[in-house]
């Protein structure tokens, strides 16, 4: 004969080892979602330093257009701020060099454009080629990612 003080001795381990393992997958997911907002957020701020990169080559390319003998061969010789404080919090800018180039097949100008937003920073290298034969108007440009 059973008492009715044993009966639920075994439903209460069956609980807690329920109420356990519901925990453990809750922290699982709750830890993968960490992970992947995370992830998420570098990639966002990777792709902006990338798009800052390129509008720092365009800015130079303008520059170039305007005057095909501008040069600018310091590293990093100008900025560009995409936020406010934007580089001199590294939270948003371009930095920008144009080298002395002349423009041709064998010395084209060369333009490097590095964006950088936090941590994250991306270097874009523009080759520009002029046209000698429409007085130096710009022909040709390639663009390169460059990977360190």
């Amino acid at each position: 004969m059973i008492h009715n003080s044993q009966k639920g001795v075994a439903t209460l381990p069956t609980i807690i080892a329920l109420a356990i393992l519901i925990l453990a997958i809750g922290v699982g997911i709750t830890a993968l979602s960490f992970s992947e907002i995370f992830i998420t957020a570098g990639q966002n701020n990777a792709l902006k330093a990338l798009d800052y990169a390129e509008a720092g080559a365009k800015d130079a390319l303008m520059r170039i257009a305007r005057n095909k003998n501008y040069d600018c061969v310091i590293v990093n010789c100008y900025s560009v701020d995409f936020i406010s404080n934007g580089c001199a919090d590294s939270s948003g800018c371009a930095k920008v060099s144009v080298s002395s180039g002349d423009g041709s097949l064998s010395d084209p100008k060369v333009i490097t454009s590095k964006g950088q937003v936090n941590g994250n920073i991306r270097q874009i290298q523009v080759d520009v080629f002029y046209d000698v034969l429409l007085s130096g108007e710009i022909a040709t440009t390639t663009w390169k990612e460059i990977t360190d």
